[in-house]
């Protein structure tokens, strides 16, 4: 297994992508700061820190798209049946690429906290306070450190989801766009379920509902819409995720005992 995902991790690395993507996601943090710097009246410095300078959107862009790609790349060039051949069996071929995916998720994420860190204090020496207080007498970088854990598990989230429907499809694009359908649709649709929920008690155990674990992390008074307390909702999360990891590994071999 370790073996697996170090071959997957090189593999990764050696995609020229990744360090493209990496090296735009930190040039990316850089304009917004420098925008703001000219532009001083168009945000709040406080308010960008707090949203990792809008980094966390381009990270579910990127990870979707490798997600989506990972195994109908894969299939394409022929590299899924020389492992396959070398009598790895397909759970911990599977697993591997689960596992090399969350590494990738958890080095962005932690590369934009760090540049988020290094803007706040330089570029904005003296006009981010990161210990004053903000909502609910919360800290500004406790805000801020939430809400990246907030985005990093509806991504999580949504990367088990991909993954099954990576399986079942040999072309990426319906992936890519069932998935990115499915992360605006939880920002966009999030008031319209929650009045059906309180229409409908039952409708509180669906998987969008469980993409609001991270939200709920950061306000528990969430629990009045989503109808769950932190542990029913942190176990929903945990059963619907493992669901569609378990699935999308019974639709792998199937699909490669054919």
């Amino acid at each position: 297994m370790v073996t697996l995902v170090k071959h997957e991790s090189y593999k990764l690395v050696k995609r020229p992508s990744l360090f493209v993507f990496w090296f735009g996601l930190t040039l990316f943090q850089v304009a917004i700061a420098v925008y703001l710097l000219t532009h001083p009246n168009a945000s709040n410095p406080s308010s960008l820190f707090i949203n990792s300078f809008y980094a966390p959107v381009l990270i579910v862009f990127y990870m979707l798209a490798l997600t989506s790609t990972q195994l109908s790349s894969e299939i394409q060039y022929g590299t899924l049946k020389s492992l396959l051949y070398r009598r790895y069996s397909s759970s911990k071929i599977l697993a591997s690429k689960w596992v090399t995916l969350l590494l990738c998720t958890l080095v962005l994420y932690a590369s934009s906290l760090i540049m988020s860190l290094c803007l706040a204090i330089t570029v904005f020496n003296g006009k981010i306070d990161l210990v004053a207080k903000g909502i609910k007498g919360q800290q500004v970088w406790q805000i801020w450190l939430m809400n990246n854990i907030s985005s990093f598990l509806t991504l999580i989230f949504i990367l088990s989801f991909v993954c099954l429907l990576a399986t079942l499809f040999e072309n990426s694009t319906p992936a890519i766009i069932i998935g990115l359908s499915t992360y605006f649709i939880v920002s966009i649709f999030n008031q319209l379920m929650f009045m059906m929920i309180k229409q409908h008690e039952w409708i509180k155990w669906n998987p969008v509902n469980m993409m609001n674990l991270g939200n709920q992390l950061q306000n528990a008074e969430l629990s009045k819409l989503t109808r769950l307390p932190l542990s029913q909702i942190s176990l929903g999360y945990l059963i619907y995720a493992a669901a569609f990891l378990a699935l999308s590994l019974v639709a792998f071999k199937y699909r490669n005992e054919r």
